[in-house]
């Protein structure tokens, strides 16, 4: 009989079991429906569904009267005759209950709100959301979370921001620390190659050769002094010049003096300087002086008439035919000189030419005095130097000449 009874006992245990793996796919079928019906919202819930209690099988221990013991047909009509509750209601008993979470990686998340009407699609890559915490076994049920539209559950990671030019320059407004000029020492001619060089060379017809050299003195003024000779000439672009100059000894010490205080000075032999004699008139700034010779007899404009528009040949004064004037100074308010030079043979034979010294009447002149010198050369070893002042007329004369005749012996004013 027990035998019997325990065969009996199986077959319910196998029915048991039928009705609670039915009971687990109906509530699954469930879930899945309720999930399906819940996609469509923006606003994900975690769905929960119970299973189905299922009292566990009770094993009745045999009885010792076998006549009160249930037979194996009660039971199993006990058992048959359980209701099975409906999928959506089911009474919970004493089986704890079983929380189904929605799959993450089925939920949509709520789209960002944008500024254009069509849909925008996100396709950079996210980072997974985390997953829900279990639910407490014996809890209550699980209330239902609404996110804002501005609290998505997924976060989108932000593209990193690309990373900067670690090139750096300096603006307009850096302040770049230089050395104060204390510090800096002045560059000298010689080391920035600004060697300033003078040389001078004798030529035919006593002349003295100058050459100047000085790059860094580009368009200044020379000062040159040669026996009380005074005139001033500009330096070239390039800070070169070559003049002329009458010597006025036979050995010509020249001075020449620069704009920063310095002097540069040269010592030429002239070996044919007593071949020749020289007169000269300088002046200083606007005065309109001017030297004019007449050479055997000339008047105003003939041949032997020589001044600064017909000035004659040096070859003459060396061929001892006749002579030549020489202009000096080139700046506006420096030095100037008018030289003539002519063979010392032409006064041994009698045919000494006239010197006048001429001054033209200018606006700004007239009534006032000129000053000038006049230098001769003689047989001494200096020239002969005696200042000259001339009083010009009223304005009224403007354009006219002063002339002064028979220098140096007779200083004899005419007007012209």
């Amino acid at each position: 009989m027990r035998a019997d009874l325990k065969e009996k006992t199986s077959g319910v245990d196998r029915k048991r079991v039928y009705t609670a793996a039915v009971a687990l796919l109906v509530a699954g079928a469930a879930g899945h429906f309720m999930q399906q019906t819940s996609g469509g919202s923006r606003n994900p819930e975690v769905m929960s569904a119970s299973v189905p209690s299922v009292a566990a099988p009770e094993i009745l221990p045999a009885p010792k009267d076998p006549a009160t013991a249930p037979t194996g047909e009660a039971v199993a009509a006990a058992t048959l005759e359980t209701p099975e509750a409906p999928a959506r209601e089911i009474v919970e008993q004493a089986a704890p209950e079983i929380v189904v979470a929605a799959p993450i990686a089925s939920i949509r998340p709520a789209p960002r709100p944008s500024r254009l009407d069509e849909p925008v699609t996100v396709t950079a890559a996210v980072d997974p959301a985390p997953m829900p915490e279990a639910a407490p076994e014996a809890g209550p049920r699980v209330e239902e979370v609404t996110r804002a539209a501005s609290d998505p559950l997924l976060t989108i990671t932000e593209p990193a921001p690309e990373r900067a030019d670690e090139s750096v320059f300096a603006s307009a407004t850096d302040t770049v620390e230089m050395p104060s000029p204390e510090t800096i020492a002045p560059a000298t001619p010689e080391m920035a190659g600004c060697d300033v060089d003078v040389t001078g060379t004798a030529r035919p017809g006593a002349i003295l050769q100058i050459d100047v050299t000085a790059p860094c003195n580009s368009g200044e003024q020379v000062a040159f002094n040669h026996a009380g000779l005074k005139f001033s000439e500009q330096l070239g672009p390039d800070g070169s010049l070559t003049v002329e100059v009458p010597a006025m000894t036979g050995t010509a010490r020249v001075s020449l003096g620069f704009p920063d205080g310095s002097d540069r000075n040269i010592e030429v032999t002239v070996p044919d300087i007593e071949a020749f004699d020289r007169i000269a008139v300088i002046w200083q700034g606007a005065t309109g002086l001017q030297l004019h010779a007449f050479e055997g007899g000339a008047d105003y404009d003939d041949k032997g008439h020589l001044w600064a528009d017909t000035p004659g040949a040096r070859e003459a004064a060396v061929a001892g035919t006749g002579g030549f004037m020489t202009m000096l100074g080139s700046t506006a308010n420096g030095f100037a000189a008018d030289v003539y030079t002519y063979p010392a043979a032409l006064s041994e034979a009698g045919s000494e030419p006239e010197v006048s010294i001429e001054a033209q009447v200018m606006e700004n002149t007239c009534g006032s005095k000129i000053e000038g010198w006049i230098l001769r050369s003689g047989t001494g070893k200096e020239p002969l130097v005696e200042p000259l002042t001339m009083t010009v007329p009223g304005c009224d004369a403007v354009g006219e000449f002063l002339v002064l005749k028979n220098l140096p012996v007779a200083l004899k004013i005419a007007r012209k």
